[in-house]
């Protein structure tokens, strides 16, 4: 047994003192600064807030052209107070008229920097065409988890972004008319695939697409088709998972899926898929509403984010950045 002197003990209370302050000390400082301490917090209650704010538009497929119009208007005025730059694109794609959006923020950092792409549909699907009720087959899907919660991750993080002013330049990119796939015939990720036909010179480092985030027995394997083409994403991603103890990050291969970051890869641009898998019991049904989201899956994926850009280094010499959009 060590013995601990009188003077010891003083100074190993006090510090316990000290540590159980640290919470308060550190929110007094942004305060007194004139921040809220949730300036650079991850909130999973904000993100789902975001998500409820979008269902309430109804479905955003191409046959509800006014809650697409609403969703549209809300995603960028959402951004505007934040980003240095919002572009909307309109597009026309095998007889349907959709639109994506890219917010950019800049990096702190003087000269060339890497530019990172951080990708979401927000459309949602024209029928509920797995729904276990055949009579519910022909309606829209409301898409809380495929449609919304990517968006409201994204939303969430472009809040924090023009605060941390990161050392990367990072897109957010919003894409129309991912959901389309299998109905008359149409492939899935039209707006996607659109605009890396229309903007050839448009070639961030590396990207990632969040789809299907806020369920609440949330898992996310690594995709294939992101592990075979960007294994070093994939890596950067997990790594930064493990830092942040997000446990929704599975160390395990999921499925080879279709969704926005495909046509990223068929460009040779390392893009993954951050995705639910095995997709949950409600996807693509009528019962894709917000009680099946969680506000701690959605803040795991958002700090993952948040580490991911933080900590991002390019192998490249400077930044891929786009020359135009089209």
């Amino acid at each position: 047994m060590i013995k601990t002197s009188n003077r010891s003990r003083t100074k190993k209370v006090s510090v316990l003192i000290l540590l159980s302050l640290y919470p308060l000390i550190s929110s007094f400082a942004f305060h007194a600064h004139g921040y809220e301490a949730d300036t650079f917090q991850f909130s999973g209650e904000r993100t789902m807030n975001l998500i409820r704010k979008q269902v309430a538009f109804g479905p955003r497929s191409p046959e509800n052209a006014e809650s697409k119009e609403n969703t549209l208007q809300f995603i960028h005025d959402s951004l505007k107070p934040y980003t240095d730059s919002i572009t909307i694109l309109p597009f026309k794609a095998l007889g349907y008229r959709g639109y994506n959006l890219l917010a950019n923020f800049s990096g702190r950092s003087q000269g060339p920097r890497p530019k990172l792409m951080l990708g979401a549909h927000w459309d949602t699907r024209a029928l509920a065409d797995r729904d276990p009720n055949y009579l519910k087959r022909d309606s829209p899907v409301l898409g809380a988890n495929d449609g919304a919660s990517g968006v409201a991750v994204l939303l969430e993080l472009g809040r924090l972004l023009s605060n941390s002013r990161q050392a990367v330049d990072v897109d957010l990119i919003f894409f129309d008319l991912e959901d389309m796939g299998g109905i008359n015939g149409l492939p899935f990720s039209i707006g996607a695939q659109t605009f890396v036909e229309k903007n050839p010179d448009y070639r961030p480092n590396a990207g990632i697409i969040v789809d299907m985030v806020c369920d609440k027995n949330l898992r996310i394997p690594k995709e294939i088709n992101s592990f075979n083409a960007a294994p070093e994403v994939i890596d950067k991603v997990w790594e930064s998972a493990r830092r942040q103890r997000a446990e929704v990050f599975k160390n395990e291969f999921g499925a080879a899926i279709i969704d926005d970051h495909v046509p990223f890869l068929a460009s040779g641009i390392p893009v993954v898929n951050l995705i639910h898998y095995p997709f949950p019991r409600y996807w693509h049904t009528s019962d894709d509403t917000i009680e099946n989201c969680s506000i701690d899956s959605l803040e795991q994926v958002g700090r993952v984010l948040l580490d991911f850009v933080s900590t991002y280094q390019s192998d490249a010499n400077g930044s891929a950045a786009t020359s135009k959009l089209d």
